[in-house]
C-alpha cells in the first residue's frame, strides 16, 4: 500500500510478527477510522514509520531482527506518534521498561477488542478525530471531512473489512453484523433479525470473542484467556477447568441465541473444545 493510498485517513502502524494478532489489530484499528500499515519486526517498523508518519503505533516486544522496545526508542526520536506496546510480558518491570522506552501505553496479550477500543478512545486524552493533523494539504479533503463526520456522529457508514468479507461480516458504526446477528459490544446489546435479545454480559463477551476470531479456529483455553484478559503466564485456572467453564458458557449462549448444534447459523464446534464461525456453503 502506497503513501498516497492511505493518505485519506490517519495512519496507524502495527508492528507485530504474529499474523493472527496483526489481523485482529488491523480489524479493530480500521473500525476506529485508521488506515493501517503493518511490519513484522522492529527494523521494518522504523522504516515504515519514517515513510508513512503514523499518528498511532502498536508494537509487540519479542520480535526477530529488533525488539519492540528498541523500535519504540528509535521511533520516538523522530515521531510524536502515540505508541502502545502490546505484549505477553505483563510484569511490572516489563511495563515500566515499555514506558521508559517512550511508550504512551502498555496493553497485555491476549488482546480484547473492547479494551483496545477503550484505550484508543483515551489515547493521550486525544480522540481519533483530534489525531488528524492540522495540515491536510495533499490529502483527499472530501474524505477527510467524511472521516471527521463519521468519527463525530458515528453515522453508520458501513465498512467491509479485509479478512472478514468471506464470512459475510460487516462493521457499521459501533455494530458488528454477521448473518442477521448484530452486536454492539460497548453497550452489551445483541439483536437477531431486528429483535433485541437480552444476554448476560458474560455471554456478550463470549460472542464478541467468537466473532473477532473470524476465519480462525479458537480453543476453549484461548477463549477463556481472552475473556479474563490473561496470558498463559498469568492464567488463574487450569486448562481442564477452562475447558469445562467455556463448554458451559457456549451451551448457555447457544440456548440464548436459539443456535442449533446440528445446523448452526453463526458458530460451530468443529472438534471438542475448538470453535469457529460457520463458513459460507462450499467453503
Amino acid at each position: 500500500m502506497s503513501v498516497q493510498e492511505v493518505a485519506a485517513r490517519p495512519v496507524a502502524l502495527v508492528i507485530e510478527d504474529d499474523p493472527d494478532v496483526s489481523d485482529l489489530l488491523d480489524t479493530v484499528l480500521t473500525m476506529a477510522g485508521f488506515s493501517v500499515v503493518t511490519a513484522e519486526n522492529g527494523l521494518e517498523g522504523i522504516a515504515i514509520a519514517r515513510e508513512y508518519e503514523p499518528v498511532l503505533v502498536t508494537t509487540d516486544v519479542a520480535m526477530p531482527e529488533m525488539d519492540g522496545l528498541e523500535a519504540t526508542r528509535r521511533i520516538r526520536e523522530f515521531s510524536p506518534a502515540y505508541i502502545v506496546v502490546i505484549s505477553t510480558r505483563s510484569r511490572e518491570d516489563d511495563i515500566l521498561a515499555g514506558f521508559a522506552a517512550g511508550a504512551d501505553d502498555y496493553l497485555a496479550k491476549p488482546i480484547r477488542p473492547r479494551e483496545l477500543r477503550a484505550r484508543l478512545a483515551a489515547a493521550g486524552r486525544r480522540p481519533v478525530s483530534e489525531m488528524l493533523p492540522e495540515d491536510v494539504s495533499g490529502w483527499n479533503l472530501a474524505e477527510v471531512e467524511r472521516l471527521r463526520a463519521d468519527i463525530a456522529a458515528a453515522d453508520g457508514d458501513a465498512r467491509d473489512l479485509a479478512g472478514m468479507l468471506e464470512l459475510g461480516m460487516r462493521f457499521v458504526g459501533d455494530w458488528v453484523e454477521f448473518r442477521g446477528l448484530r452486536i454492539d459490544p460497548d453497550r452489551d446489546i445483541v439483536v437477531i433479525d431486528d429483535r433485541e435479545v437480552v444476554l448476560p454480559v458474560e455471554q456478550v463477551d463470549l460472542l464478541e470473542v467468537l466473532l473477532y476470531a473470524g476465519t480462525r479456529m479458537v480453543t476453549s483455553r484461548q477463549v477463556a484467556l481472552r475473556l479474563r484478559a490473561e496470558t498463559e503466564a498469568t492464567a488463574t485456572a487450569s486448562r481442564e477447568d477452562d475447558d469445562r467453564w467455556v463448554e458451559g458458557l457456549v451451551a448457555a449462549l447457544r440456548t440464548s441465541l436459539g443456535e442449533s448444534v446440528e445446523a448452526p447459523r453463526w458458530f460451530e464446534e468443529v472438534a471438542p473444545g475448538r470453535f469457529r464461525l460457520v463458513r459460507p456453503e462450499g467453503d
